[in-house]
């Protein structure tokens, strides 16, 4: 068996993996190795999923009711896949149940090495069926007669002037290769082969019971030799007793006739061979997609799945069943690719999703490729929040070319793909001039909601459709549950994994705790109330530690804000007000992640209105006031007894001195302010600690002095610039502190 290079890679980081996750995996994958559909034909109508039973009886009772004694040629037509050769496998079966019913041979031409031996191959087999068939007294002389047609026939030459062919393409050149053959040439025409013939024929007339010749897959040949199977047909199609059924596809065989013999019409050379047809009646979608169905829910029987997942799961069956699945062949290669993929990463993917992704897997390689490289991009979109010019457009085109459809049928598709695939611009379609986009209407919220339901363009479980593990750099489900249990049972050791995570850089960029409070807001719904106390405390611990990472590069990180869509937004888990109030009281109290106490007071600030805009309604405040009164007088004691040094220490100190101002101490802050800035040091000091982020499309993120921190804090800009310059300018300071002067006088915001 071949291996994808990316399931190798998964392969040997499973090993590399906790070993019980491995033997885990391990043994999931080979349960679906042992339990793949066989893709042989059926031999009778036992396991028929299709209804061809009833069809192979009739075909049967047609063929048996014909005169075999003259002996024809049947073919049995139907594309790849299509259940043919079952067909023609169930007919033959019930033709050999019928009293005084043919024998049934089996010829593979394929297998033959050599195609000068086709005859020779072919007497082989039928030999031993021929003397079981003749009378008593003639099996003798019969396998006499039967050695000497085969030895002198073995040569295709004496072949073709056996069956009078002269009117076929290339009888010449045969006879000509004949006439210079020598030896065995001069003993074929000693021996008569008409003679021969004639004896054959006779011996033929007197079997018992009829035989059935069944060549199947004279499609899958190679041109040159489907050819010469046909003129052995031929030259053989008229024994008495001896009928054939030859199985293929006619517009795939009749193109290898036309290449092999030089024809201009292959199938006006077949219906010179082929006496009668029959076509393999396609199958019924609903009968198909039934069979498939019935096959999936095998998979399914230890997997618990709630009622959107039931339901895209049947959405998957309807809507691709149609476009993917039009012969059994098909049923049993998508069955079988989920057997393999789908069952060791069952637990971590969405099944409609997998059934989805595994129609085109086996029918549109192209498109399977596109959506593994999409939803990948899709991560990185998460992580970041940014699309590189040109993507929507560039990788909007790939899609239209690797689905291969235009007009309606076009529309059709992209509007069923946008279940499985988020960020498709369906409207970029209809309108005139414009090209069509990816990556639309994204939104973190969106892919938070895509993780909880593990689907396929979830960041953290996308590489289970693809490559049996998680993406590098993601959290697990095991790994988020435990971390959680952990936070809950025993608060320091998720400290301390934790500040672990915190250490750990992602290969796509950011830190693994990131990941993690990412996975464990998009899976809110499920985490308990006292796993959300345990978490509060564990984050006020730490949150300020990975803020000092989040923000480095990208102004203020989410993560520190106190609303809903960040991890503070799991205060509504509490549902008993004294536990709210205990937990918010114990956080403020003793968490040493001011930063983070920082965004919590200042977005209720504004929600409520301390400061600012007009109130929003009390229904959507995360806090109630009471609650915002309580922990306001606690931040307001912390901040006002802390050393300065802490404070200063604090990541985006200006956030926290406008959160001290706004929440009604101006006062205080103001004089705190005035006191630390009293000497040229302290004043360098506490104003490099309050540059805030600019955004430039031209230079990127930038730390600028604001305007509206100079006007706060430092009696506005001349006051605070005029300051630096005498610094810059005293000769009695150093010249590290008079440089220092000068870079913060670099950092005033030029915009007015």
């Amino acid at each position: 068996m071949a291996f994808d290079s990316r399931k190798t890679e998964s392969f040997t980081s499973l090993i590399n993996a906790d070993r019980a996750i491995f033997l885990h995996w391990l043994c999931c994958y080979f349960e679906g190795l042992r339990i793949l559909i066989n893709d042989t034909p059926l031999d009778d109508a036992t396991h028929d999923k299709l209804g061809f039973g009833k069809i192979s009886h009739h075909l049967a009772q047609s063929f048996f009711l014909n005169d075999l004694s003259q002996g024809f040629v049947v073919g049995v037509e139907g594309a790849w896949g299509s259940g043919k050769s079952s067909l023609v496998n169930m007919s033959l079966d019930e033709l050999e149940k019928n009293a005084g019913g043919p024998k049934v041979v089996k010829f593979a031409p394929w297998l033959v090495g050599n195609r000068d031996e086709l005859l020779s191959q072919l007497f082989a087999i039928l030999e031993p069926v021929i003397l079981e068939s003749v009378p008593d007294g003639e099996q003798n002389s019969t396998k006499d007669i039967l050695g000497r047609y085969a030895q002198a026939s073995s040569g295709l030459a004496a072949l073709v002037d056996l069956a009078n062919l002269g009117g076929v393409p290339g009888a010449a050149l045969i006879a000509s290769i004949l006439r210079k053959s020598g030896r065995k040439a001069a003993q074929f025409l000693e021996n008569s082969l008409s003679d021969l013939n004639d004896q054959l024929r006779e011996k033929l007339k007197l079997l018992e019971h009829p035989i059935v010749v069944f060549v199947d897959d004279l499609d899958r040949l190679e041109p040159s030799e489907a050819a010469e199977v046909l003129r052995l047909v031929k030259a053989v199609a008229d024994f008495p007793n001896v009928a054939y059924i030859l199985a293929y596809d006619p517009e795939v065989l009749a193109l290898s006739i036309q290449r092999a013999v030089n024809v201009s019409d292959g199938r006006a050379y077949l219906e010179k061979i082929v006496q009668a047809s029959f076509k393999v009646p396609r199958a019924m979608n609903f009968d198909l997609r039934q069979w498939l169905k019935a096959e999936v829910a095998t998979l399914l029987t230890d997997i618990t799945m709630d009622s959107d997942a039931t339901s895209r799961l049947e959405s998957a069956y309807y809507s691709w069943c149609g476009e993917f699945i039009q012969t059994p062949r098909d049923v049993v290669r998508v069955v079988n690719s989920l057997k393999l993929n789908f069952i060791p990463v069952k637990a971590f993917v969405d099944p409609g999703d997998m059934v989805f992704l595994q129609f085109v897997h086996t029918k549109n390689a192209a498109l399977y490729d596109w959506i593994e490289r999409y939803v990948s991009n899709l991560s990185a979109v998460g992580d970041w929040g940014f699309i590189s010019p040109g993507a929507p457009e560039r990788l909007g085109a790939e899609l239209l070319k690797a689905i291969g459809k235009e007009g309606p049928e076009l529309n059709q598709f992209i509007h069923v793909l946008q279940e499985h695939i988020p960020g498709l611009d369906t409207t970029s379609l209809v309108r005139d001039g414009e090209d069509f986009k990816v990556f639309a209407d994204l939104d973190v919220d969106g892919l938070r909601n895509s993780a909880v339901k593990k689907r396929l363009a979830s960041p953290n479980h996308y590489s289970y459709y693809f490559s049996f593990i998680a993406p590098s750099g993601s959290i697990s489900d095991l790994e988020l549950e435990q971390f959680l249990v952990i936070c809950e049972k025993d608060p320091e050791e998720a400290i301390k994994y934790f500040r672990k995570m915190i250490n750990v850089q992602r290969p796509q960029g950011g830190r693994l705790a990131e990941v993690m409070l990412d996975r464990i807001v998009g899976e809110s719904a499920e985490i308990s109330a006292s796993q959300v106390e345990g978490l509060f405390g564990v984050l006020g611990e730490t949150l300020d530690e990975l803020a000092r990472f989040a923000g480095t590069d990208v102004g203020y990180p989410q993560l520190l804000k106190g609303n809903r869509t960040e991890v503070f937004g799991l205060i509504e888990r509490l549902e008993k007000p004294d536990q709210r109030i205990s937990v918010l009281r114990s956080l403020f109290r003793e968490a040493k992640s001011l930063a983070w106490l920082t965004g919590i007071i200042r977005e209720a600030t504004f929600e409520q209105s301390q400061q600012g805009e007009r109130p929003k309604p009390r229904s959507t405040w995360l806090l109630t006031a009471a609650e915002f009164d309580q922990i306001a007088d606690i931040f307001l004691k912390r901040v006002k007894n802390a050393p300065p040094l802490e404070l200063l220490q604090t990541p985006y100190f200006l956030s926290l001195m406008y959160a001290w101002h706004q929440l009604g101490d101006s006062e205080g802050s103001l004089g705190w302010i005035k006191q630390q800035t009293a000497t040229d040091t302290g004043f360098l000091n506490v104003l490099e600690r309050m540059t805030s982020w600019s955004n430039s499309s031209s230079e990127g993120v930038q730390y600028k002095l604001q305007r509206e921190t100079l006007d706060t804090f430092f009696h506005g800009v001349s006051a605070a610039r005029d300051r630096l310059r005498k610094i810059s300018t005293d000769s009695q300071n150093d010249t590290e502190l008079r440089e220092k002067a000068l870079r913060m006088l670099a950092k005033f915001d030029a915009r007015p």
